[in-house]
């Protein structure tokens, strides 16, 4: 190759090797792109811890009444007043309803009139005894001086036991009648209907005007302050639960460890657990049941119940907050905090446990911390600035 061409093809490189570096304005466009990318999304994050927990096994169930009544009517008559409708609260011992007590009145005073009499009657035969017996006392007198004969006081004697049977006899119909008068005051405190027990009116079974016999179904009422957590469980944890059960008879306020859940996935606080010895031969399950406050009326008879009942010997479980759960399309996930990015973890949950959930072996392991405030906003891989770090707890 000559001079000349070698000069040509060192100076063809030297251009090209120039127009292949980045000119000024392409660092300014690398700088502008770098300052314009989004900063690290702000995150709360929980720190994964492990517990040893007994498994738990998932059981169904519902609320019921914790008292049911069918109130009766005591007394016959016309319903003359109605005072409650279906799905009123009633307070204990307010009116029902009233039953007409126009006959029970006459009653009361032909009773009040015969009281009267009777007493008339007792006052005349004590007055007439204590003349006998001062007419005894003069003929006793006499007969020591030789002024009556034997007879006369015998007759005397005679007429004073006749005088006295009178009087038991009249006593004995003077407390008949104030026995009748006691008893018609009942069954005019038993025209009104009261309630036994603060609850609901579910149901009306009668009308004003209509004519109640004795033992007449007035109204249903249904008790809603407490109601009862009924379960199914099956036979194979009957020992454990008598086991839990005698530990709770030690203290029957303190809130039951069973995780339970209605419909509306809203946690259900119970206590008091009794279980029914009986296992059914058709679904080999038995009866758990437990008390369930409800001052403020929140809770409804009949919502379907989801129970985690321990079953078992404790193992080590990890624990995630209820709050750093997501649903994907593959099913329940986390979001990990990993060298600044969010990285999405499936994982598979084992139980509920108070505010926090129970997983099964996977690829969390108790040093990761999961998203549990921002979790919502972010996407796979996204940098993320942990705010505040907070250590999951496990409620008891």
């Amino acid at each position: 190759m000559s001079l000349i061409q070698s000069r040509f093809f060192f100076t063809l490189l030297t251009l090209a090797l120039l127009l292949a570096l980045p000119t000024p304005s392409a660092f300014a466009q690398s700088d502008a792109a770098a300052a314009a990318a989004p900063p690290p999304t702000p995150v709360r994050v929980a720190v994964v811890r492990s517990e040893s927990l007994a498994p738990r096994k998932k059981v169904f169930g519902d609320l019921r009444p914790a008292r049911y009544s069918t109130l009766a009517a005591e007394e016959a008559g016309i319903v003359c007043a109605l005072l409650v409708r279906e799905g009123e609260v009633v307070e204990r011992d307010a009116v029902i309803a009233r039953v007409d007590g126009a006959r029970l009145a006459v009653e009361l005073a032909n009773n009040t009139r015969n009281l009267a009499a009777a007493k008339a009657t007792v006052a005349e035969k004590s007055a007439n005894f204590s003349v006998m017996q001062r007419h005894l006392a003069l003929l006793t007198t006499a007969a020591k001086e030789g002024g009556a004969n034997p007879r006369e006081i015998l007759d005397a004697q005679s007429t004073l036991e006749t005088s006295k049977s009178q009087i038991t006899q009249a006593t004995a119909m003077l407390e008949l009648i104030e026995g009748n008068a006691e008893f018609l005051a009942i069954r005019g405190a038993d025209l009104e209907i009261r309630a036994p027990f603060r609850g609901v009116v579910t149901k009306k079974h009668t009308e004003i005007g209509a004519w109640l016999g004795a033992g007449d179904p007035v109204v249903d009422l249904a008790e809603t302050t407490v109601l009862e957590a009924s379960l199914e469980v099956p036979q194979e944890l009957f020992e454990a639960a008598v086991a839990e059960a005698r530990r709770m008879a030690s203290n029957p306020s303190a809130a039951s460890p069973i995780e339970i859940r209605d419909a509306l996935d809203h946690s259900v606080q119970a206590f008091a657990l009794r279980l029914i010895p009986a296992i059914d031969p058709r679904s080999r399950t038995f009866r758990a049941i437990l008390d369930v406050a409800n001052p403020d009326g929140a809770l409804a008879a009949g919502l379907t119940l989801t129970a985690y009942v321990p079953a078992g010997a404790a193992q080590l479980r990890l624990l995630v907050p209820k709050d750093a759960l997501l649903r994907g399309d593959a099913g329940p996930f986390v979001y990990a905090v990993r060298n600044g990015l969010a990285m999405p973890v499936n994982v598979q949950i084992a139980f509920p446990f108070g505010n926090f959930v129970a997983l099964e072996v996977g690829s969390l392991s108790a040093t990761d911390s999961v998203v549990v405030e921002g979790n919502e906003r972010l996407m796979p891989m996204s940098p993320v600035a942990a705010m505040t770090a907070i250590t999951a707890e496990a409620a008891k």
